[in-house]
Formats: structure tokens, C-alpha cells, sequence
């Protein structure tokens, strides 16, 4: 999974970097012994671009009524290999205003956005929905983690398993 997603990771560095994204990608290196998995590479780096974006966008927001000092815009992607049964699971973080527990699964209803997002971001309320089905296709499982994952970021936290 490091060769295929490594050079997304470095561009959306590039991106974060240039809109003042604190971005951070671990388990991405070479060295990194992730197991093969079989995947299209055109479908999980399209998933993950949509994740990656939908993270700029949401950290990028002020959300409303938030006063004083606003938080630096945090985008993590956590790369890990599965112990049982073999292959990775690809964590994305970020600390924007998250996914409530009640849209968990409503979010991946192609064009449903949630209400405490509608008036923060414009978008369609496509990205997840075919973000999932494309790991779907894969045979993994792309699901929202409200408030868990291994940084704990404090806003959405999406997990692909493959």
C-alpha cells in the first residue's frame, strides 16, 4: 500500500503545506514492510484523495461562533500493519468539527450532508459514499470512527481496512 498511496501522500504535503495544514504521514516509508494486498491502484489512491480533500476542507473551516485563538488545522495518515488476518489498515484524522455518531452511516448516502456541516462547507455529499464503495470493491471496509483512532485527533477519523 506504501508504493501506491506514498506519492499521493507527498502531494497532498505539498497542498497542506502551501494552506498552512499541519499534515503528518507515518508508515508510508519504503522501509515499511506492509504486507501486498490486492488492490486497484486507481480505486484506493481515488479513495483516499477523496478522504484527503474532505479533510482540507473541513479543517480549513472556522467553525460558527468558535471566538479566540483558532486551532492550527491538523491532517494525519496513519498507515498500519493488520495482525490477523494479513494486510493494512490506513487511518485519516483530522481535527475539524467531525462526524456526529448519529451520521456514522448516513454520511455515506451519496448526497446527504450533515446539518453540522451544510452551512460550514459547500459540497455535494458524494465523496464518501464513493470513496466506500470502491474499498468495497477492493474487499475492504472504509468506516467512520467517531472520536477513536490512534491519534485521537478530536474530529472525523476514518478507517480503511484491506
Amino acid at each position: 500500500p506504501q508504493d501506491v498511496l506514498g506519492p499521493l501522500i507527498y502531494t497532498y504535503q505539498a497542498i497542506c503545506r502551501e494552506r498552512g495544514i499541519h499534515f503528518v504521514a507515518t508508515g508510508f516509508e519504503p522501509e515499511n514492510n506492509c504486507p501486498g494486498v490486492t488492490v486497484s491502484t486507481k480505486h484506493l489512491q481515488e479513495a483516499l484523495s477523496n478522504l484527503l480533500d474532505n479533510a482540507i476542507k473541513y479543517v480549513s473551516c472556522r467553525p460558527r461562533g468558535q471566538r479566540g485563538r483558532p486551532r492550527i488545522p491538523r491532517i494525519k495518515c496513519t498507515l498500519l500493519t493488520n495482525e490477523d488476518p494479513d494486510g493494512a489498515t490506513l487511518y485519516v484524522e483530522d481535527n475539524g468539527p467531525g462526524i456526529p455518531r448519529f451520521d456514522a452511516e448516513k454520511v455515506f448516502v451519496r448526497g446527504y450532508r450533515g446539518d453540522n456541516v451544510k452551512s460550514l462547507v459547500e459540497g455535494s455529499g458524494l465523496g464518501l459514499g464513493i470513496a466506500r464503495e470502491m474499498i468495497e470493491d477492493m474487499n475492504g471496509t472504509l468506516e467512520i470512527l467517531p472520536g477513536e483512532g490512534p491519534n485521537k485527533m478530536d474530529g472525523a477519523t476514518i478507517r480503511i481496512t484491506l
